[in-house]
């Protein structure tokens, strides 16, 4: 068994070894653009290896931009600098946005509202739709207000503000399961602004303060949204943390 896995990472270094030697011909130009890189067996032969670790080290030169691969007719290199590519890691729609365990949201107000053309252009809908407004508070275990969320959706779930705050389920997925709406596409806006006067009121903090607003919009395309929440974040409650991995070979971008 241990040989086994020794093998597996030898053969990964490898394959690994290959395409960093061939980004360093194509980045240096002995390959040039449009021009074809040597056959498998050929690049077999070079390196002395399998011909599953050439076509794996070929496979991420191909992911990287570098090259393109036609069965029958060989790689031809594309470029000499790999793309920029960055891959963000989320397992569910729920690690858009978090927050800590220990948090509530409990709703505070609920009313129907036709927007108009400013909130229409912040909810992303035209102006005079209708919507059901639920306002909530989320606070810490301590009771600290740490945001102000303005739920807007659309008036058939407007009872959904009874089933908020009893479990940490998310909005939408209370929707999905109260009212068999799937979501299949959110997107998300953030941007710094100043606290609304509502903000300020509801989360105790000082008018015009620093803030951090997230939009998310919910939907099932090609159906419009139903579900817009706008978040306020007053400075220094709350930090967003996203996580980034840099594409092997992109080069030290990070820097």
């Amino acid at each position: 068994m241990a040989k086994t896995k020794t093998a597996e990472k030898r053969s990964r270094l490898r394959y690994r070894e290959v395409a960093d030697t061939l980004l360093q011909d194509i980045g240096c130009g002995a390959y040039p653009v449009g021009r074809m890189l040597p056959t498998e067996i050929e690049l077999c032969q070079t390196f002395g290896v399998s011909r599953y670790t050439v076509r794996e080290a070929l496979r991420r030169l191909e992911e990287m931009g570098l090259v393109s691969r036609r069965q029958g007719s060989g790689t031809v290199v594309k470029s000499r600098e790999p793309e920029r590519k960055y891959v963000q890691t989320l397992s569910n729609i729920g690690e858009l946005l978090k927050y800590p365990a220990d948090t509530s949201l409990a709703v505070v107000g609920r009313s129907e509202v036709v927007a108009d053309k400013q909130l229409a252009a912040q909810l992303g809908c035209k102006p005079r739709k209708r919507w059901v407004k639920v306002e909530c508070i989320r606070s810490t275990k301590e009771g600290v207000p740490i945001c102000l969320t303005n739920l807007y959706v659309n008036p058939k779930f407007a009872d959904i503000s009874d089933f908020i705050g009893q479990d940490s389920t998310p909005v939408y997925a209370l929707i999905e399961r109260h009212f068999n709406q799937p979501v299949a596409k959110v997107e998300i806006e953030m941007y710094a602004d100043t606290i609304s006067n509502e903000g300020a009121d509801h989360l105790q903090v000082e008018r015009n303060t620093p803030a951090l607003v997230v939009v998310r919009r919910y939907s099932d395309p090609p159906n419009p949204y139903f579900e817009v929440s706008i978040i306020e974040h007053p400075a220094g409650r709350f930090t967003y943390t996203m996580e980034l991995e840099q594409a092997w070979g992109t080069g030290n971008l990070f820097g």
